[in-house]
């Protein structure tokens, strides 16, 4: 009998222990070229709870890559071995390549701390890529990789005047937009650049990155922008885009291109031109009539008024002439005077 009731605390105790487990695996394609992102997957498994829950695995080295620091949202899964149901926590983040040949993530150890049971260590084995530059590659500094990408532009003009007329100092501004999927903005070459003998200013780009859902990263959006103002008369000739790509969906280069545009720019306005057009500004017409009929009735009403006026004018002009007006001493003055 005893014997029996150990077995059955040993068996509720090996129940009551939960088991864990955790893997990491590179999810990449076949051919994956530097600057591609992969994908780094870690998963935690389960037959009870996590107590506290998994936290991404820090540090995580990563030969000839980098590891992104922005973590995508973690999934919840669930598996069924024989009798038992696991709960899983999978976390990936994005991993690219610097240059041609082996993406290596080291071995390394995670220890998952346990309320329950105690802390699980797990050892996870090295984990190696290939990656190879495609043929044709002609400027390494340039290679973008994307699985799609496509390119539009919009011209802003600023002018002193609406005259219909581009003049010296005034400002055409070129909005190049590019939307790409799978890739990175610090991997976006420079779109646009400066024209021989005229100024430019580059604003600074911004970038933002595309989700969907519940927060899955689906691309980027990354904005570029430039203005011309040229000094001297003459044209102003604004050259075509063209991004040399390589697709990572089909294998092979494509070429995105955004037609150039030419302006005609005149001589520089004349200042005393320019004061007749601010002198010539629109005048106020529901003002001045507004001032014109407080005008009016007060005309009217010192017309009507007239005689109250003139009576209350002339008692003023009265007291007026009594308060400065010399007042005679009787008796106060002497009349004889001795002069010595």
């Amino acid at each position: 009998m005893k014997k029996i009731l150990l077995w059955l605390l040993l068996c509720l105790a090996g129940c009551a222990q939960a088991a864990t487990e955790i893997t990491r695996e590179l999810v990449a394609p076949d051919q994956l070229v530097p600057g591609q992102p992969a994908r780094v997957v870690v998963t935690w498994w389960t037959d009870g709870w996590f107590n506290p829950p998994p936290q991404w695995p820090a540090p995580m080295p990563v030969e000839n890559g980098m590891l992104l620091t922005e973590a995508e949202p973690n999934q919840l899964l669930s598996r069924r071995r024989g009798n038992t149901t696991w709960s899983g926590v999978r976390m990936s983040r994005q991993v690219v390549a610097f240059d041609g040949g082996n993406l290596v993530l080291p071995a390394i150890s995670i220890t998952q701390p346990s309320l329950q049971e105690g802390p699980t260590t797990a050892a996870l084995p090295a984990l190696t890529q290939p990656v190879h530059w495609p043929a044709g590659v002609e400027q390494p500094d340039r290679f973008l990789p994307a699985s799609q990408l496509a390119l539009q532009q919009h011209w802003q003009l600023y002018r002193a005047t609406e005259d219909g007329e581009l003049h010296v100092g005034d400002v055409v501004e070129r909005q190049v937009t590019l939307r790409a999927q799978g890739i990175i903005p610090a991997q976006v070459p420079p779109l646009l650049f400066a024209v021989a003998g005229t100024d430019t200013q580059r604003l600074a780009p911004q970038s933002r990155v595309l989700t969907q859902g519940r927060g899955d990263v689906t691309g980027i959006e990354y904005v570029e922008r430039l203005r011309y103002q040229p000094q001297q008369a003459g044209s102003l000739t604004a050259p075509d885009v063209v991004l040399r790509w390589w697709d990572t969906a089909t294998q092979r280069w494509q070429e995105a291109r955004l037609p150039g545009k030419t302006w005609d720019f005149a001589p520089a306005r004349a200042a005393g031109a320019e004061t007749a057009l601010r002198a010539g500004a629109p005048l106020p017409w529901g003002t001045l009539a507004a001032w014109l009929a407080v005008i009016l009735a007060g005309a009217l009403a010192a017309w009507k008024g007239r005689l109250l006026l003139i009576r209350l004018g002339k008692t003023l002009g009265y007291r007026w002439q009594a308060f400065w007006g010399e007042v005679p001493l009787p008796g106060k003055i002497p009349s004889h005077r001795r002069i010595k």
